[in-house]
């Protein structure tokens, strides 16, 4: 299912984007993700994500949304399911984290069919109605352009100096009819 709904959303970026190499394009959804395969993705970045300054740090993602190109590693989606408060209310989430396309093949859509992967493994597997994710101002167009929509309340998060606001852009999904409920989130615990 998965497979059909990227090679879907492929032939649609092919429509709008430039093309895509020629080369077959495999999705795989993976339990590790490996620090190895990380820095073969980032291509000799140090920071590609451009976050480290903001010295956070993250519960590992548990699953991991893999594209392929021509059998070389070209995108990566980390997800772990998580729970967080919204008003006190407890609110089952699918965070998305490590999203990371090799420089080369940035612009290509390889990041649209991966989370769109991501969505379709979240919703079908996780159980979840909602996806959640923080990113830098400079890419908050493009995850617009996903269907994610910025969280309007403050989101408090759990790090090592103690509770502070969340200083990314606090972006959510919604997966199904259900609409994202207003009011100030809390991340919760996060093991270190």
């Amino acid at each position: 299912m998965v497979l059909e709904a990227a090679e879907a959303l492929l032939e649609n970026d092919m429509q709008s984007q430039p093309p895509l190499p020629a080369a077959p394009i495999e999705v795989r959804v993976v339990d590790s993700y490996s620090g190895e395969d990380r820095r073969d993705l980032a291509s000799g970045e140090k920071d590609p994500s451009q976050t480290s300054a903001y010295q956070l740090q993250w519960r590992p993602t548990e699953k991991h949304v893999l594209i392929l190109e021509g059998g070389r590693k070209v995108c990566h989606v980390g997800l772990v399911q998580h729970t967080v408060a919204v008003e006190g209310h407890a609110v089952a989430v699918a965070g998305i984290g490590g999203v990371l396309t090799r420089p080369e093949c940035r612009g290509l859509g390889y990041g649209r069919i991966a989370m769109k992967a991501a969505e379709d493994f979240a919703s079908s597997q996780m159980g979840v109605d909602f996806m959640l994710l923080f990113c830098r101002p400079a890419l908050q167009c493009w995850y617009e352009g996903l269907g994610w929509v910025k969280v309007a309340s403050p989101v408090w998060i759990e790090q090592q100096q103690g509770t502070i606001v969340q200083p990314l852009v606090s972006m959510v999904r919604c997966l199904g009819s259900k609409q994202w409920p207003q009011g100030e989130v809390r991340l919760g615990c996060l093991p270190w």
